[in-house]
């Protein structure tokens, strides 16, 4: 869940291929020319009305206005699949479709969450941009064209990671995950993820920075990203969102390497669905403190350390990332 996406820009090129798209019946073209099948047909339910549009893993219900957006969301959303295939490296058991409401404006969403999800609706009106995930449902509502994909690529990491561990996963993984999933780009064509490049996260780290306001790494991932959103104020939030994607490049791509290879067995134990298992075995080591939170456990069974003994180097890591 957030409320908080990187401002990509989609350049022209992308226009001209929405433009194509409504052009070609709903069979998104992806660069190499290959089709993305996508059966749209008119959606009326509860009030709502737009377009069910239905691919190889999503069913998308659309009120959007913006009708060329609309047309690429068949092949974004599938490219967005084979991403997140891709960081797992071992397809799912069973075949995955997954749910995703997109809102032409917030209205709408609020409405929508009202009479769908109320036990959560408190919460979710706390959400000014963006969406959020239940499951393997998501429902998030377009403020602006830059935003609009990031958001449906963050949210769908979630949905996907759900499908394929119902187990939980701590947050600081969760929410660093799909921050890591959201940056693309159009440049080509066709959309080209940019996972180290995620401008709108840099720049709220850059505030942060500035302002010597960076959370500790052990609040990062000892805690709820719900917690953040009920009971902090939006900059606290914002910063919570990209400590979490500065901390998922800094284990993936930092630190010389070092923690690469537990990162990637962290991600496979995810897939097997034993991460819980080895986080469980860690809290009970002697060396373990009684308030040790799951993150903390997890993040501590794979990487040997606790958080607080990496500070510096998460900290050298983030002032390099926004180019101090």
């Amino acid at each position: 869940m957030t409320n908080l996406y990187p401002r990509t820009t989609i350049v022209l090129a992308a226009v001209v291929l929405m433009i194509a798209l409504l052009a070609s019946g709903g069979c998104a073209s992806s660069g190499s020319g290959a089709k993305v099948a996508a059966d749209v047909q008119d959606w009326s339910q509860g009030g709502f009305s737009g377009r069910k549009i239905t691919t190889d893993h999503f069913v998308i219900y659309s009120t959007l206005i913006d009708r060329e957006l609309e047309a690429v969301l068949p092949e974004f959303m599938e490219a967005c699949y084979e991403r997140y295939e891709s960081t797992f490296r071992t397809p799912p058991a069973e075949p995955i479709r997954l749910t995703t409401y997109i809102f032409g404006n917030r209205q709408e969403w609020q409405r929508y969450i009202r009479e769908h999800h109320p036990a959560r609706s408190s919460v979710y009106q706390r959400i000014l941009s963006g969406g959020f995930t239940e499951g393997t449902l998501s429902a998030s509502f377009f403020t602006a064209r830059s935003t609009a994909l990031s958001c449906l690529a963050h949210e769908g990491f979630h949905q996907y990671l759900h499908a394929r561990c119902p187990d939980a996963v701590p947050a600081w993984l969760n929410e660093g995950l799909a921050c890591y999933h959201e940056a693309y780009s159009y440049a080509s064509g066709k959309p080209e993820f940019t996972p180290r490049e995620n401008t709108f996260r840099i720049g709220h780290l850059r505030d942060a920075l500035q302002r010597k306001e960076l959370l500790p790494l052990r609040e990062i991932v000892a805690t709820d990203a719900g917690q953040v959103i009920s009971h902090r104020n939006s900059i606290v939030t914002q910063t919570y969102y990209a400590q979490a994607w500065a901390l998922v490049t800094y284990l993936r791509h930092g630190g010389g390497g070092r923690y690469a290879r537990a990162f990637d067995r962290m991600l496979k134990d995810i897939a097997d669905g034993t991460i819980r298992i080895k986080a469980s075995a860690a809290r009970l080591t002697a060396s373990a403190r009684p308030d040790t939170s799951f993150g903390e456990a997890v993040f501590a069974s794979y990487f040997g350390v606790a958080p607080n003994e990496i500070e510096d180097e998460y900290y050298n890591h983030l002032v390099k990332a926004c180019g101090f």
